[in-house]
């Protein structure tokens, strides 16, 4: 691991944030406690309910629940101390700090990518394949858990060996926000393209391919195939992929694509120098946001008092029959 340095630095013009300190701080402010209340009541309620847990569609969305649990105690946390301050942080400095920091904004970001990914793969055996795929506990293990775990120990070491034991020196710049956003790893060629193209650019054209497929194929055969299709058993588990994907590339892609033109194009390395900086505070609300789609497509979990009025049950009520009681002389003389 190469030795940390600290570079006291003021930040000049060139540095001013798009949008402004004070927007970005407000609009991420706003939706980061109610997210951050609605990761922790699903996560508590897909961990505990054991009807919900045994669901092998829902391991996925609670592994992406929990790195949006550590961005927004962590990272959006940091990053909002530094917006509300306008430059640097109101902690002490240090790099262990820096290093978190970076670990987690790099890492659980790239993270992220990764698993949604996956998800968009493992939906197609879920839907289509899932009497030849998860018919026994082997196969479970080996379709299912097993590429879950392989997947986390290469993110674990790949954003290890790049941010905390990189063959580099890290360089922390003090008065900026977060401690620069430079790791050395993105200036070894190699590391840098690796992280770029395969756990980014990749990922999202993969889940792009994989959940265009996705619909167009559960749109065939629910509507013109003449194998038999249980859409209602799998609808809820297309439609929470379906959503969280669309609103995730609508703002990852366009920004993978805008650095895959960077980095191959001869000449082009102002290619979309302009709306970078835009798509990468939209980034942010891709990690906001997934909670709330998870919740809605979740309906078992929404909270009853609140839609209780949505849905009045008919009120039944007892039914008095009054019984008339005819003397017994009167019955004799009718049927005398």
């Amino acid at each position: 691991m190469g030795d940390n340095q600290t570079a006291n630095d003021t930040v000049t013009d060139e540095d001013e944030l798009i949008p402004s300190a004070q927007v970005q701080f407000w609009t991420y402010l706003v939706f980061q406690v109610p997210s951050l209340i609605c990761t922790l009541y699903l996560l508590y309620h897909l961990s505990f309910d054991q009807r919900l847990r045994r669901h092998l569609h829902n391991h996925v969305i609670m592994v992406l629940l929990f790195l949006c649990l550590i961005i927004l105690v962590v990272d959006n946390s940091l990053y909002l101390d530094g917006w509300r301050i306008g430059h640097g942080n109101s902690f002490p400095f240090s790099s262990g700090v820096c290093l978190l920091w970076w670990f987690v904004d790099y890492g659980f970001y790239g993270a992220v990518s990764v698993f949604l990914a996956w998800a968009s793969l493992e939906r197609h055996i879920f839907i289509f394949y899932r009497r030849q795929c998860l018919a026994t506990k082997c196969k479970v293990f080996c379709v299912h858990y097993f590429p879950l775990i392989v997947i986390s120990i290469y993110l674990i070491g790949f954003y290890s060996f790049a941010i905390l034991f990189p063959p580099c020196e890290n360089i922390f710049y003090e008065n900026y926000l977060s401690c620069g956003s430079c790791p050395c790893y993105q200036d070894v060629p190699w590391i840098n393209t690796w992280d770029y193209l395969l756990n980014g650019i990749l990922c999202n054209i993969l889940e792009a391919f994989f959940s265009c497929f996705l619909l167009i194929k559960v749109i065939w055969r629910n509507t013109y195939s003449t194998r038999r299709f249980n859409w209602k058993k799998y609808r809820k588990m297309t439609v929470q992929l379906l959503s969280i994907s669309t609103f995730s590339l609508m703002i990852n892609l366009p920004q993978s694509l805008i650095i895959f033109v960077q980095v191959i194009g001869p000449g082009m390395a102002n290619f979309g120098s302009t709306a970078e900086p835009y798509l990468f505070y939209f980034t942010g609300y891709v990690i906001l946001f997934i909670p709330f789609i998870c919740l809605g497509c979740l309906q078992e979990l929404w909270p009853k008092r609140v839609f209780c009025k949505l849905r009045r049950p008919r009120t039944i009520r007892p039914m008095t029959m009054t019984v008339a009681v005819v003397p017994l002389e009167v019955l004799q003389r009718k049927y005398n």
